[in-house]
């Protein structure tokens, strides 16, 4: 059975084309759920704001970051969050590209060391592209 749409209407007078929760009406037109709407209208605008303010911050501290930069910014991040200044979806994502940026700097200082001792020890790496022919 498909779902009912909402019989409210716009502010341009047109149809509502959100689904009915009760009573025929959707969310933000069923007047028992009015207050709720509103709340939760004010929460997505406070999260679209702090979304935009740590993009704004982060781009104030400039596009290149040191590696050893980041526990000091991880640690403002959590003070921020703590003050209300940033929103804890926002200082999750950091924080994971923060744990990604030190996952790769590790990868990549495994891969040197790796080709240094190969050079070392005189063993050439193998030829991926060679090896994938033979495959085919």
């Amino acid at each position: 059975m498909p779902r009912q749409r909402c019989t409210g209407t716009t502010r341009a007078g047109d149809p509502c084309r959100s689904f009915a929760v009760a009573d025929g009406l959707c969310q933000a037109h069923h007047p028992a759920r009015a207050e709720a709407h509103r709340e939760a209208t004010r929460k997505g605008g406070e999260a679209r704001s702090a979304t935009r303010r740590a993009a704004r911050l982060w781009a104030a501290k400039g596009d290149e970051i040191a590696q050893a930069d980041l526990p000091a910014m991880l640690r403002s991040t959590m003070i921020d969050v703590r003050l209300g200044l940033v929103e804890p979806a926002v200082a999750g994502a950091i924080a994971t590209l923060a744990k990604t940026s030190v996952a790769l700097a590790h990868d990549m200082e495994l891969e040197a060391r790796l080709a240094a001792l190969e050079e070392a020890a005189g063993i050439s790496p193998p030829n991926v592209t060679r090896l994938d022919r033979r495959r085919a």
